[in-house]
């Protein structure tokens, strides 16, 4: 009989537990979350500004995980730049490089 009462409130305890974790994982504020999320994502794929100075805007985007920047100046050039760091294991250790890409265009 010990047995049986010992089975039965582990098995309140662990169903207890299951369906709180369901509950977090399910809430509104988690789906919520999700999908500011995913909003926020989209916003960063789209070249948006970030800094102006002395009639040149500044723009940024997210593309494959890494951002990309670009100036606009009126009547001048623009100029793109996206820059990213590569990592190697050399032994033990890493070795990382930063990387830089330019472009730049005359209007």
């Amino acid at each position: 009989m010990d047995r049986l009462k010992s089975a039965l409130a582990w098995i309140v305890v662990l169903g207890l537990f299951c369906w709180g974790v369901w509950a977090i994982v399910f809430s509104e504020s988690a789906q919520q979350h999700q999908r500011e999320q995913i909003a926020q994502e989209a916003a960063d794929r789209k070249p948006h500004v970030v800094r102006e100075a002395d009639g040149c805007k500044v723009y940024a985007f997210l593309s494959e995980g890494r951002w990309h920047y670009f100036t606009r100046c009126p009547a001048s050039q623009t100029t793109t730049e996206s820059n990213w760091q590569e990592c190697h294991l050399v032994g033990k250790f890493n070795s990382c490089t930063t990387k830089t890409e330019t472009i730049e265009s005359k209007e």
